[in-house]
């Protein structure tokens, strides 16, 4: 049987014997309804499985669309789930020197001219500018999805907004990017928006920032066009390797769940790298290619619409013509675009594409299309400055303006490379330990015989504390072991994050329970066996004033020198189950 959540009101019941512990608690989250409060992306506890987490069959993203304005040198963040799913521009942000009142106006093929990015499993955005100016090579940024780095010491985080409510981002919403050096070249310090984490080059001046990916650790790769190689950073923006000379021209990549890297070349070239091994493999001439996409264990590309099989080394040749951008959705339909969008689905007896589509669409994009949240897709609308939603059947929802020039069709929303590079699924919670300072100890999981984590599957437990909910988004997770004790984090707030991830099968990892618990509730557990129940409860009592020492201190609960029927009564009401039960 499921157990309960035993919430905060047990500290109700503590303050009765001990105000110092009015808050201790352990907090358990097993069934439906506890679930519930948290935030679920690519999980669910749908029926017949439910009171417990497993990874969506159909794969997800965040409710958020990054769109680079090659125009004008910013990034627009869209909110795909705002003004009730139509999508709303929340945020935008500069990613070269430049004042928001006089935005530059250069077109799409001048200037820094952002275009390729990529979006990590917490949502985060990594963007090269390309760099059309000659003198600069490529730069490569970070923008946080939450928090940030306070860099001038106010105490909060300066960042783009939405004052006004409106969802379009005016000069007055922005921040600027300032050459303090007046050397022109850019750091991070210069960013007055403190969600632009960090910022680095690659390359070489005039290589034209052209491709850039996630590989299945997690690690960034950036490709350059006229320098035709790759290098591999880390999270941090550290370099990890490169040049990889690839001897064709890079102009996009995405990295299948084996880790291998495909490169389109803005020619008839197909490149692979091996991200485990950092060295380039092979190129391959097929026909004329723009975007790629990996999905259904083959490699898509456009403008002539094309598949390769790894597997096999063939190629389905002359699907569709005359579009920019591709993506797979969570359904392994293939979408082909722009100006008109187009869905192919895939034969289930050959594995190749349907030649007809299954639906298409006019638009007014010009690059994309984008797969967001819910499986719907965007375009890019480069020539009237907005994207547009289209529900998984073609059929319009809305359009979104955004700034000049918008030039992206790689993952803007990081749905690629959470359902092909890194299938995943996230659930995230926050309890509220009642009190600044809450010392929490340890966060256990599947402590029930549902819980179970197929062979090759997993699940990744990771905390962060804050004594308030804003705060959390300025501390990074870190790592916890499985009812591990003694986690030294304190703060009035725990957020708890697991990732699902399945197996090479498509096997899921299910969470059946998990428990947060302070450093009250650790000391009770007289057995260490993860939990406080009964037995702890004998074991305080069959040592009852005893002092300490002979006495084990770990028995004294409230440190008074004596064990008594006073440590007892402390750690009866904060039992992990009800009544007390193992």
């Amino acid at each position: 049987m499921k157990k309960t959540q035993l919430a905060l009101l047990t500290g109700v019941l503590s303050a009765c014997f001990f105000a110092s512990s009015a808050y201790a608690a352990t907090t358990t989250y097993t069934t439906d309804a506890d679930f519930a409060l948290g935030t679920l992306n690519s999980v669910n506890f749908d029926a017949p499985n439910s009171d417990q987490l497993q990874l969506n069959t159909v794969g997800d993203t965040f409710p958020v669309l990054w769109v680079a304005n090659a125009g004008e040198d910013t990034i627009s963040r869209v909110n795909t789930d705002g003004d009730g799913g139509n999508g709303c521009e929340e945020a935008r942000y500069l990613t070269a020197f430049g004042d928001p009142t006089a935005l530059a106006n250069h077109g799409a093929f001048s200037g820094p001219a952002p275009s390729r990015s990529a979006v990590d499993s917490e949502g985060n955005l990594y963007v090269a500018n390309r760099n059309f100016s000659g003198g600069r090579p490529p730069e490569l940024l970070k923008i946080a999805v939450e928090g940030g780095v306070d860099r001038n010491g106010n105490g909060v985080i300066d960042t783009s907004t939405d004052l006004n409510g409106d969802c379009a981002i005016t000069p007055d919403e922005m921040l600027p990017v300032i050459d303090d050096n007046a050397d022109g070249i850019i750091q991070v310090s210069e960013y007055r928006d403190e969600r632009v984490i960090w910022v680095t080059t690659f390359g070489d001046p005039s290589d034209l920032g052209r491709s850039l990916c996630l590989d299945t650790d997690g690690n960034l790769w950036a490709g350059t066009y006229s320098g035709r190689e790759y290098w591999k950073f880390d999270l941090n923006g550290s370099p990890l390797a490169g040049p990889i000379l690839t001897n064709t021209t890079n102009y996009g990549c995405a990295v299948d769940a084996s880790g291998r890297l495909w490169g389109a070349s803005l020619g008839s070239t197909l490149v692979e790298v091996d991200t485990n091994t950092d060295t380039w493999t092979t190129n391959r001439t097929i026909q004329s290619n723009y975007g790629i996409a990996v999905g259904n264990d083959r490699v898509y590309l456009g403008n002539t619409l094309h598949a390769f099989d790894p597997a096999t080394g063939t190629t389905q040749t002359s699907i569709a013509f005359g579009g920019t951008g591709v993506q797979v959705d969570g359904f392994g339909n293939v979408w082909f675009g722009t100006p008109t969008l187009r869905k192919f689905s895939v034969n289930p007896a050959t594995g190749d594409l349907n030649t007809t589509p299954d639906c298409s669409v006019g638009t007014l994009g010009g690059r994309g299309p984008i797969v967001g949240k819910g499986n719907n897709i965007w375009t890019i609308n480069t020539g009237s400055n907005s994207v547009s939603q289209y529900d998984n059947d073609c059929n319009f929802i809305s359009t979104v303006p955004v700034g000049r020039a918008p030039y992206t069709y790689s993952d803007a929303t990081g749905f690629g490379a959470r359902t092909q590079t890194d299938p995943s699924g996230i659930w995230t919670i926050i309890t509220d330990g009642g009190a600044a300072g809450t010392e929490w100890d340890s966060v256990s999981w599947n402590g029930e015989p549902q819980g179970n984590v197929p062979a090759g599957a997993s699940i990744e437990v990771e905390a962060r504390v804050a004594d308030s909910e804003a705060g959390l988004g300025l501390v990074a997770y870190a790592p916890v072991g499985n009812g591990a004790p003694g986690l030294a984090l304190v703060g009035q707030f725990i957020q708890v994050r697991a990732v699902l991830r399945p197996n090479a099968a498509g096997d899921s990892p299910i969470l059946s329970d998990l428990s947060v618990a302070t450093q009250d509730d650790l000391m009770c557990d007289a057995n260490a066996d993860g939990q406080v129940d009964v037995f702890d409860v004998r074991l305080i009592s069959g040592s009852r004033n005893t002092p300490v020492p002979p006495g084990d201190p770990l028995l004294d609960v409230n440190g008074d020198g004596v064990i008594n029927v006073l440590d007892a009564r402390r750690c009866a009401v904060l039992c992990t189950n009800p009544r007390c039960a193992p």
